[in-house]
């Protein structure tokens, strides 16, 4: 049964002025329970969902970003299936899931997270008359580099050791830990300088004295992602390295002076050794300047790289190993083109700043050379402009036939930077060979090198360690 025509047209007009509030109650956005948390460099995506099972597709979806007193426009879709209007600070970063609006997905993919982009975000959606919007709180973190620990030097007594670690954002909370994991009692000074990039890069440092506990970890802690990360030292003989004064002399010194003519007379055949015999690092120096000599070598090789060498700028008549750790001779050749090259291979990677260290195995060979070229010395040699090594922007230390005093199987290079230096290091005593004062002020790179000499027949190879 019909109504009648009196009743058709209020009808129709009641049920029009009810469509706003019949939209009203089908659509409705679910808050967020929590912030989201980002990580600088990566994406993220700002929820946003709406609970109808079935939208139009002529929603109109803006996020602004709240900075007071200014409000920020993210990004907006106008309801014609395109992206409109977005803060310029936003070009390229954001992306609308459209595929998915029917089923109320209005959520924003923002990419390559920033420091800035941290705050309070507004999703707002309407549909002709109907308006809803919802805040999702945005939080910025970044997972900073592992720690790394030093040792600086000695300070009175005790020895400093120095964590480093670069990337962290917000700010970190840094803790010294003893071998049960509880805080150290020492006082430590901390450093966190920001970035233009407004992260934080940590220096932490702290002096172990001896008789206390001889383990260290630096602990950096990230409140925002509940993650810590940890490196540890262990100084396994303290009585030794510690720069105390050794518990045999006291009763040394008893000896000593009820024994005067015969310290006397081992010191005079003592003096004749050293007349007959070639300066060795054993016999020169005393204990607390080994124990110094020491501590030097070991903060120069906790600045460890991994070094490999380019099959690309070589030798011809040099062959490399599969991992490209290890160089060795062939047979001579006859072609003049291999006359007029360089016998040598280069690394691959070369460093533009900061400190580096590596090891080189020379075993018992007889005639090599190995070092540090300058990038313009590198391409001369890859050009094949020099029959020998470059004699400006080339620092090695040669060993053929005998001309160091010692045999060193073992040769650490450390090539600082910051100090402007190169130094070698007979790695298997742990002592200096020779420091050059390089100047390297120029903003190039520089590269390794090895040499296994001009000997031919040689099969024993040079060795790139792992440190």
């Amino acid at each position: 049964l019909l109504p009648s025509s009196k009743w058709v047209s209020p009808l129709l007009l009641l049920i029009f002025l009810q469509m706003p509030h019949l939209i009203a109650g089908r659509f409705t956005i679910i808050p967020p329970q929590n912030p989201v948390i980002a990580v600088i460099g990566e994406d993220v995506v700002l929820p946003c969902q709406l609970t109808a099972a079935d939208n139009p597709d002529t929603i109109t979806v803006q996020w602004i970003l709240s900075r007071p007193p200014n409000k920020i426009e993210v990004s907006t879709y106008d309801g014609q299936i395109k992206e409109v209007r977005r803060d310029e600070r936003y070009q390229g970063r954001t992306q609308f899931f459209q595929t998915e609006f029917r089923a109320g997905n209005v959520s924003l993919n923002l990419k390559d997270i920033k420091v800035s982009d941290k705050g309070k975000y507004t999703c707002s959606v309407s549909l002709n008359t109907w308006y809803d919007e919802v805040v999702v709180e945005l939080d910025v973190t970044a997972r900073g580099a592992k720690p790394s620990i030093f040792l600086e030097d000695y300070a009175g007594q005790g020895i400093g050791l120095t964590c480093k670690a670069e990337g962290w954002f917000p700010e970190p909370q840094v803790l010294w830990l003893d071998s049960k994991g509880e805080n150290r009692t020492e006082k430590l000074t901390t450093n966190k300088k920001e970035t233009l990039a407004k992260i934080y890069n940590i220096e932490s440092s702290i002096i172990i004295e001896p008789g206390s506990d001889n383990e260290a970890s630096c602990k950096i802690i990230n409140h925002v992602l509940k993650t810590a990360s940890e490196s540890r030292v262990l100084i396994s003989e303290p009585n030794v390295f510690f720069p105390t004064t050794s518990p045999w002399m006291a009763a040394f010194l008893v000896i000593l002076f009820l024994s005067i003519a015969t310290i006397a007379a081992v010191g005079f055949v003592i003096s004749l050794m050293y007349e007959e015999r070639p300066t060795s690092p054993t016999n020169v120096f005393s204990s607390s300047e080994r124990l110094s000599t020491e501590l030097d070598f070991r903060r120069a090789q906790s600045y460890a790289v991994a070094i490999t060498l380019d099959p690309d700028c070589k030798h011809p008549e040099l062959r490399l190993s599969e991992d490209k750790k290890r160089v060795w001779r062939e047979a001579a050749s006859p072609q003049p083109a291999a006359a007029s090259r360089a016998l040598l291979v280069v690394g691959r990677k070369g460093f533009v700043d900061g400190r580096q260290y590596w090891e080189v195995e020379v075993g018992c060979k007889g005639d090599w050379e190995l070092g540090v070229l300058s990038q313009a010395a590198r391409e001369t040699v890859k050009r094949e402009e020099a029959a020998t090594l470059p004699g400006e922007g080339c620092w090695s230390l040669r060993r053929s036939q005998g001309d160091l005093f010692s045999s060193p199987e073992m040769i650490g290079v450390f090539l600082d930077r910051e100090e402007g230096r190169i130094s070698f290091y007979d790695a298997g005593m742990m002592f200096p060979i020779v420091t050059i004062p390089a100047g390297l002020t120029e903003k190039c790179l520089y590269y390794p090198f090895l040499s296994p000499g001009n000997s031919t027949g040689e099969q024993k190879p040079l060795t790139i360690l792992p440190v």
